[in-house]
C-alpha cells in the first residue's frame, strides 16, 4: 500500500511536489524524523482531510489550521497533565521512553498517533496509537499510508474511528 494507492483513490495526481514544507527543519523543530511515507503523503496531498473526518497535521507555518508542531506540544501537554492527574497510561505506551506525535485527528475527537522511542532517529515505520476523547486507546503495527488506505477502504480493525461515510467519499480536502 503507497502514497500512489491513496493518490488514486482521492483522485490525486500523484507524484507532486507542493514545495511547501522545509523537511531540512522538521527533525529539529519536532527531535525526530519522520517517516517516509509522511513527508510523501504529505508532498503529495498537503494538510488537509480525507472524506472530511481524518485531518492530516502537516509542517507549515506556525499557527495554520493543522499545523503539525503545534499539535505534537499541544497534545504532549495534555497527555502529560491527564497523566500526572491519574488517567491510566496504556502498557503499549512506556511514558519513559516513548514519545506521542500527534500526525491527525478526527472530527469525533480521536488523535492518531506515532509512538515513537525517543532514543530512535530513524525514519522507519512508526507505530500508530489512536486515542479517543474518553481515553480508550487502539493500537496499530501500520505505516500511516497504510492506516489511512486502510480506513477509507472500510478495512481498519477499529472501534473508535468512524467507518461512516458522509456524501464526501473519496475526496481529500486541502486547508
Amino acid at each position: 500500500m503507497s502514497v500512489a494507492d491513496l493518490a488514486r483513490w482521492a483522485n490525486v495526481s500523484h507524484p507532486q511536489d507542493l514545495g511547501e514544507v522545509d523537511w531540512g527543519s522538521v527533525p529539529v523543530e519536532l527531535r525526530t524524523v519522520l517517516p517516509d511515507d509522511y513527508r510523501e503523503l504529505i508532498d503529495t496531498f498537503g494538510g488537509g482531510s480525507f472524506d472530511r473526518h481524518i485531518w492530516i497535521h502537516s509542517p507549515r507555518r506556525q499557527g495554520e489550521p493543522y499545523d503539525l508542531a503545534s499539535w505534537v506540544v499541544e497534545r504532549e501537554d495534555a497527555l502529560e497533565i491527564l497523566w500526572d492527574a491519574g488517567e491510566e497510561i496504556p502498557p503499549e505506551i512506556d511514558r519513559e521512553n516513548d514519545r506521542l506525535i500527534a500526525w491527525a485527528s478526527t472530527g469525533d475527537g480521536e488523535y492518531i498517533y506515532w509512538v515513537i522511542p525517543k532514543k530512535d532517529d530513524s525514519s522507519a515505520g512508526r507505530r500508530i496509537a489512536v486515542q479517543d476523547h474518553d481515553g480508550d486507546w487502539e493500537f496499530f503495527d501500520l505505516s500511516c499510508t497504510e492506516f489511512l488506505l486502510r480506513w477509507v477502504n472500510r478495512e481498519l480493525d477499529t472501534n473508535l474511528i468512524s467507518t461512516t461515510f458522509a456524501e464526501f467519499e473519496n475526496s481529500f480536502i486541502r486547508y
